[in-house]
């Protein structure tokens, strides 16, 4: 039976019909129920419709988990999830008809927006279940959770519910970030940080008393002054008085040098040093008093406005004056000082960044972009010290990529900060690889804060809470049943503006109206632990599965999908939502750097698949980054992969070729009788097998996932390069049993690593077991209906293994010597001789001395503590050749080089293996008499029926003739078929 080149561009497309035909994955599924239970909970991609190279690498993770389990016989619980809701959906919609102001989509349909939302998102899912599947990913992507559904919408409801009943639930005024842009508010771990450069300024704030003394300030936000509300100093440094030619400044004792020389260019000249202790309460005027008329109201309920505030926390000398500007509407420190000093949150910019008419002469200013405008406002009134330019990190929205401002707006928020301690000591009993995720979140948790859960957008989960416009009393609904009830109101559609039809009426005579804003979109993802499973309207299937076995995403659900799972699982459930977490990097190019398609390094996966197949990109991608590491993606790495999934291929051809040549089927062959007649290379390789069983089975079970193909590739390529190797010769000119004991090793060895590395490479070992099934009659129907294999202890030998790693050292060193001599393998040795004073080595070569001799093509190994002339080092010691040339040595290498030249010719005339055929050699009377005692050696390596060897042409004209020529003797080979 003759099979082609490895070619997986015709392979893997063949494998994924025979996959729907058959429908494989629906058996795989089934072929486990009512056994152990295992549930993997996907982590949501988002349905932006194109599949990113790293979502790829992540599903390639996934599904080999997946395959994993159910070959070891587990119930696996695999339903794919996606995110849809949130503004990269609308960011399309918005595009696609130009509207991006809210007033606009208000006026273009809501209803009609947000059913183009919902279609666009849908349709994307389709086009990214193609591509998973491409992939060879087997997942439920019929079933895939969604959170547009009903179900999945009370799933979150619930949540909201369950927090409202632990009073866990709060409205509440909060400084946060705003992306101006988007028109919203951004949770702490949405926000991007960007190094850029901005103009920082130093700036002079007058004591209220004193017409020439001044606080000095410094920003890199010069937007924010006219909401500054007080100064903050730290209580424990040192602040000093200075004399800057007319005036006296106030700043911090171990920059007011570096600052006054810097900027007027004199040595300032201290009158008073003072602990900043002592700074508390000392009023000053603002600069901008003149034009906004409401600091005066502010001062009214707040008395600490315009003062001194002390902060240890939040003032040091690393950059600045050492005196803070202070404006809590426009920073979560300054809320912070701001809250504990009774000054309010105060910012009255809009949702789209700009400034109202009560703010005087910056009404229509919009923040951030406008810097310039208050800086020139400040110059004006002659305030501005100096201007400085300055590198930072500044939070950018992570999807618009705008630079976001703070605002001070009213949210919901979820309490979990007195939660802490029992996050941190359930997380201590999660499984995370690698260490350094656990040790980053662990982090993480230790500095949680309440999460805001709403957003002022339109595409996205309504938040179920309905307020009274009369009492502010609240209602939560949790279910559509509920709100069916409490309205009156049979309910059509869920989300915007169809929910918001509905009204309550309220016990003090009002009506309820649900709150316009929606849940973030991280909310969806943080219920889908149980969302996933139906839950709360289906008990049986949480009561079974819940938590999830295993999770696995990038590093950067950190503070994202990891964090909102925990949070939402304790809420909700008072317990962790996964006990096992596998996080990997990020995927950049080969030098190291974000993939753009700007930069013009961004490739696509459907780019790796056409060219080298999903196998070969599952391989390289799985295998060469350790967790939580990015991969540096080098498209000459994944084309070695591609180059070893083309050995593995060639294990089976030459494994049905062997079985077509003895016409034998392997898998009738009783292993009892053939294991007695097994040879020690064939104890090897079943060896390593049964040691790489073990050894991947551990990694599984450890989710060392990137590990496990390495583990494998070894496996095979010890088959292909050292067994193989070594027995080229018994399996083509041995006896009857050395040939069944070749193919018996070959199949079973083979066939359990197919097993083993199916769940890495799905295409390729499905294809060779469907060829080798039909060869040999095998009965499951595909690869991945296989069990796992099981490990034979007793047939692993670890000090055989040892032995012929050093074999292979010797073997290795001595060719290398070889190559120096220039003296081809095929011209035999007197002998070599091993350099070591090792015993694990002298016993290694003892043992395995006639493996040795045939690999090296040497009649002798001996061993010795000094080397007879020049040497090759290995590991554990030296190898040295004996070159002298004997007429018996020559005669055999003669031979050995016209079997290997009748075998070219034999393959240039197309001759199939099993042919037999007729040849003459003839030669002058030197090298016949010198060939003459290895005829039938010759016939038997080239297959010879009928061979001449003489110094007299043929009486005949062959087939097939060819003139040769080898170290000065010339010889002429005729052949033709039996």
């Amino acid at each position: 039976m003759g099979i082609g080149a490895y070619d997986p561009k015709t392979i893997e497309p063949d494998i994924l019909k025979f996959w729907e035909r058959e429908q494989v994955y629906e058996k795989a599924r089934k072929k486990n129920k009512g056994k152990k239970k295992y549930y993997f909970l996907d982590g949501p991609p988002y349905t932006s419709g194109t599949v990113h190279i790293g979502t790829a690498w992540n599903k390639a993770l996934k599904d080999l988990v997946l395959r994993l389990k159910r070959m070891q016989g587990l119930d696996v619980w695999d339903r794919a999830g996606y995110d849809m809701h949130g503004l990269p959906t609308e960011q399309a919609i918005r595009k696609k008809h130009n509207i991006f102001l809210k007033k606009d989509i208000e006026k273009f349909g809501l209803d009609k927006y947000n059913k183009e939302c919902e279609q666009f998102a849908v349709d994307m899912m389709h086009q990214m279940n193609k591509t998973f599947e491409r992939l060879g990913v087997w997942m439920d992507f019929e079933n895939a959770y969604i959170p547009i559904r009903k179900e999945f919408i009370e799933g979150e409801w619930w949540l909201i519910k369950r927090a409202h009943e632990q009073d866990r639930l709060y409205e509440g005024m909060r400084t946060m970030p705003w992306c101006a842009h988007c028109e919203t508010n951004m949770a702490k771990h949405e926000l991007e940080y960007q190094q850029v450069k901005d103009e920082s300024i130093f700036v002079k704030f007058r004591l209220k008393d004193k017409p020439n003394e001044f606080l000095i300030i410094w920003t890199t936000t010069p937007w924010t002054i006219p909401f500054n509300l007080a100064v903050m100093v730290n209580p424990d440094l040192d602040y000093v008085r200075v004399q800057v030619k007319d005036e006296v400044w106030i700043l911090a004792k171990a920059l007011a040098g570096p600052i006054v020389q810097g900027i007027v260019g004199v040595v300032p000249k201290v009158l008073e040093t003072i602990k900043g202790e002592k700074l508390e309460g000392i009023e000053y005027l603002h600069p901008f008093e003149d034009t906004i008329a409401e600091y005066k109201v502010i001062k009214a309920k707040a008395p600490k406005t315009h003062t001194i505030v002390l902060s240890s926390e939040y003032v040091d000398v690393s950059a600045g004056s050492g005196l803070v500007h202070c404006a809590p509407g426009c920073g979560p420190e300054d809320y912070e000082v701001g809250h504990k000093n009774g000054i309010p949150a105060w910012n009255t910019i809009d949702e789209h960044g700009k400034f109202p008419k009560i703010m005087g002469e910056f009404s229509g200013l919009v923040a951030k972009k406008d810097d310039a405008e208050f800086v020139e406002a400040l110059e004006k009134r002659k305030v501005l010290v100096a201007k400085t330019p300055v590198e930072h990190e500044y939070g950018h929205c992570q999807r618009c990529h705008n630079p976001v401002v703070f605002r001070t707006t009213k949210q919901w928020f979820f309490k979990v900060e007195d939660l802490k301690p029992k996050m941190i000591e359930i997380n201590n009993h999660t499984h995370w690889i690698p260490k350094a995720a656990f040790n980053a979140f662990d982090s993480w948790l230790k500095n949680l804060r309440d999460n805001s859960i709403t957003k002022q957008n339109f595409w996205g989960t309504p938040v179920p809470i309905w307020k009274c416009d009369k009492c502010e009393k609240f209602d939560v609904i949790s279910t559509v049943e509920e709100l069916e009830k409490k309205s009156k109101k049979k309910i059509v559609e869920l989300h915007r503006p169809w929910i918001d039809m509905h009204e309550i009426e309220c016990k003090c005579g009002g009506v309820m109206k649900r709150i316009p804003d929606i849940l973030d979109v991280w909310v969806d993802a943080g219920t889908v632990s149980w969302n996933c499973l139906d839950y709360p309207q289906r008990k049986d299937l949480f009561d079974d599965l819940f938590p999830a076995d295993f999770i696995l995403e990038g590093k950067d659900q950190i503070r994202g999908w990891f964090n909102l799972l925990m949070v939402a699982g304790i809420i909700a459930l008072d317990k962790q939502s996964f006990k096992s977490v596998y996080m990997h990097g990020f995927i950049q190019d080969a030098q190291g750097r974000k993939m753009s398609k700007s930069l013009g390094n961004y490739i696509e996966p459907k780019e790796v698949v056409d060219t080298m197949g999903a196998d070969a990109f599952r391989v390289y991608t799985i295998s060469s980054a350790n967790p939580g590491l990015d991969l540096n993606y080098n498209p000459e790495d994944a084309k070695l992969k591609y180059k070893t999934l083309v050995i593995l291929w060639n294990l089976h051809k030459y494994l049905l070729e062997l079985a077509s040549q003895l016409d034998k089927n392997p898998a009738d062959f009783d292993p009892e009788v053939l294991e007695t007649l097994l040879a020690d290379e064939e104890k090897y390789i079943i060896s390593k097998l049964n040691i790489t069983i073990a050894a991947v089975t551990e990694k599984s079970d450890k989710y060392l996932l990137n590990e496990i193909p390495g583990v494998v590739e070894e496996l095979f390529l010890a088959l292909s390069r050292t067994y193989v190797q070594l027995v080229r010769d018994k399996a083509a000119v041995g006896s009857d049993n050395d040939k069944e004991v070749v193919l018996y090793t070959l199949y079973s060895v083979l066939l359990d690593t197919l097993k083993l590395f199916a769940p890495v490479a799905p295409f390729i070992t499905e294809q060779m077991y469907l060829n080798l099934k039909n060869a040999f009659k095998l009965p499951e129907e595909s690869i991945h209906l296989c069990n796992w294999p099981k490990q034979d202890k007793a047939k692993t030998d670890l000090v055989l293994e040892k032995q012929m790693m050093t074999a292979g050292h010797i073997i290795e060193a001595a060719l290398a010597a070889r190559d120096q001599a220039k003296l081809s393998v095929r011209w035999p040795l007197k002998a070599i001789t091993v350099v070591t004073e090792k015993d694990d080595v002298k016993k290694a070569v003892e043992h395995l001395k006639e493996i040795i001799k045939t690999q090296v093509n040497t009649k002798e190994v001996l061993v010795s503590k000094e080397a007879p002339g020049p040497a090759v080092e290995f590991k554990e010691g030296k190898v040295a050749l004996d070159i002298t040339r004997t007429p018996e040595l020559d005669a055999e290498g003669f031979a050995r080089e016209i079997m290997r030249r009748v075998q070219a010719l034999r393959k240039k005339s197309g001759l199939d293996k099993k042919d037999s055929i007729e040849a003459h050699l003839q030669a002058d009377a030197d090298l016949v008499g010198m060939l003459k005692p290895w005829t039938n050696a010759i016939k038997g390596k080239v297959g010879a029926k009928e061979l001449t060897i003489s110094a007299k042409p043929p009486g005949k004209k062959y087939a097939q003739e060819s003139a040769e020529k080898v170290k000065g003797k010339e010889f002429t080979i005729m052949l033709e078929k039996a």
